[in-house]
Parts: structure tokens; sequence; C-alpha cells
């Protein structure tokens, strides 16, 4: 857990509150994005952001301090005992999240296929990917019965105010997708190290390996072959698999009912979410690139089911 203190220090302080300011703007413009919903349900969506955000700040103190305690103590059973007390967080978190998407704004999740069965099984997650709301909906589906979710994340999310501290107390792996020099190799080390610290902490690795959210513009300037998603991309998730052989893998298909994103989601516009999942033994899959190719193939027929 020292990577926290360690974050915190060559994060934001050394680049400054200018990055910090232009982070939140940039990661605030992409939620607050369309103009076509009537005031009531801008009001719907405001609020529900503020209650989402207040639960968070609620359970981040705990978050860091049970993430700080090892590093002061390095001891195994006071270790252990943090890590319990940070599951037990995050689950209250996820379970504050769930209470108010599902009770309050009625949104139904529609789960079908093969659910995790216990909170200390170490496994790789891949979705498809649409929204802000995906993360939102994974937790509410697995947490519940299963392990943990950590997810790898863009490194300039950090500076997002909640967000970036959230991922920063769970020590999140932090990606800069080789946009700077020695970028691909610091990636690689980043995802190393969270495989590796399953061995410690069993927790579900999620990559969303589109690679990005999709959008009809993404889907042609990527020339997707896809009509309802975009090509996967296979590198990260074997690297996660070459440390980590006999995992399970979870795989997630989220089916929206129609193109919307997270501020029309919190508007209650959403009313009911399918989810199918799958869990498939790491050790059976002989070509994970094949493997992949023919999940997301299933993923598009589902989505064209459920479009027509």
């Amino acid at each position: 857990m020292l990577v926290v203190t360690a974050g915190l220090q060559s994060g934001f302080y050394k680049s400054g509150c200018w990055h910090l300011s232009r982070e939140f703007v940039n990661f605030s413009l992409k939620i607050i994005r369309p103009l076509t919903l009537n005031p009531l349900r801008h009001c719907i969506s405001a609020i529900s952001l503020t209650a989402i955000t207040v639960n968070l700040l609620f359970w981040i103190p705990f978050l860091i301090l049970f993430a700080l305690i090892p590093a002061l103590i390095p001891i195994a059973a006071v270790r252990r005992g943090c890590d319990f007390c940070t599951d037990l967080s995050y689950r209250g978190a996820v379970a504050g999240n769930s209470f108010w998407l599902q009770r309050i704004l009625g949104i139904r999740m529609q789960v079908t296929g093969d659910l995790p069965t216990s909170k200390w099984q170490k496994m790789l997650v891949i979705s498809n990917h649409r929204s802000w709301f995906d993360i939102l909906a994974l937790q509410a589906v697995i947490v519940p019965h299963g392990p943990i979710i950590k997810f790898l994340v863009k490194k300039e999310l950090i500076y997002v105010p909640v967000v970036g501290w959230v991922c920063l107390a769970l020590n999140f792996p932090r990606l800069t997708r080789g946009q700077k020099p020695g970028g691909k190799g610091k990636d690689f080390d980043s995802v190393t190290s969270a495989v590796m610290e399953m061995d410690n902490s069993p927790f579900a690795l999620l990559n969303f390996i589109e690679g990005t959210r999709f959008t009809p513009a993404k889907r042609e300037q990527l020339k997707s072959k896809y009509e309802y998603l975009l090509n996967p991309k296979t590198g990260g998730l074997r690297l996660m698999l070459d440390n980590m052989p006999h995992c399970d893998i979870v795989d997630v298909t989220l089916i929206y009912p129609a193109d919307m994103d997270f501020w029309e989601i919190l508007s209650g516009r959403l009313k009911q979410l399918d989810v199918h999942v799958t869990c498939n033994p790491a050790d059976e899959i002989s070509n994970i690139k094949q493997w992949v190719n023919s999940r997301w193939q299933e993923k598009e027929a589902r989505y064209q089911q459920a479009r027509t």
C-alpha cells in the first residue's frame, strides 16, 4: 500500500492545481453533455450524481485509512485486518450506489448466466463498454456475491476529485496507454503488479478490452466490424493471463435498450439493463484471440436481437 502515499506525492503535488482543474473540467464535460433532456430530467440527474458523490465521500476516508495503516505498520496481521475492512468499505459504497440506482431511479438489472459465487475468487472481468454507468452496473452485479472489482484506469483520472481519490486509495492500476516515453513499459509494470497483488488480497480485475467507450463515431473511426461494439484488443488480457493462468475469466455483456450516456441514465431514463454473464476457466482457453472474437460475435448477436 506504499504506492498510495507515493501516488499522492507524485500525482497531485508534482503536477499542480492546473492539471487537476483541467482534468476535472474534461471529466465533467464528458458526463454533462446532453441538451435534449427537459429541465426536470436534468434536476434528477444532478440529484443522482450528488447522491452517488456523497455516498463515495462517506466511504473514502475509511478506504484511505485502511490503505495507509499497513504502510505505517508493516505487519502481516495488520495488513490482513485492513484488507478485510477495505473489502467491507468497498461493499458498503457499492450497496449505497446500487440502492439509489435500483430502488430510487428504478433501474432494473435483468441478469442471466453464471454469477460469481465466492467473495475470495480470483478473476478477470471483461465487458463491452458504452458508458461510465458500466462500472456501477458491473459492481452492482458482481460485488454482492463475488469479489470486489478493481479496474485499469487512465493515469489522468487520478486528478479528478472523488473518483481519483478512490483510484488512489484502492491502488487501481494506472495506465499511460503508451502516450509518453517509456509508457508501454510502465503500463506493463502496472498491470503485472496488479495481477501479482491478487495473491495477497483476491479481487476481480476489470478490463474493458475495446479500449474506449462505444459511440457510432468511434465505430466509424476505428473501422469496427460490429454494429453495436468496437473491435476487442487482446494484448492486455493476454498479459494478465500470463501472470495468472489458473483464474476464471468472467465475460459480461451489457445491453442497453437505446443509446444513452451517463447523464441521461442518471435522469431515470434507463428502465432496464440486460446483463449476461459467463464464467470461463482460463485453463480451458487455448487461443485467447480466437476465444475473445467468438465472445464478441455472441455479444453482437445478443445486441441485434435486443434492438430489433
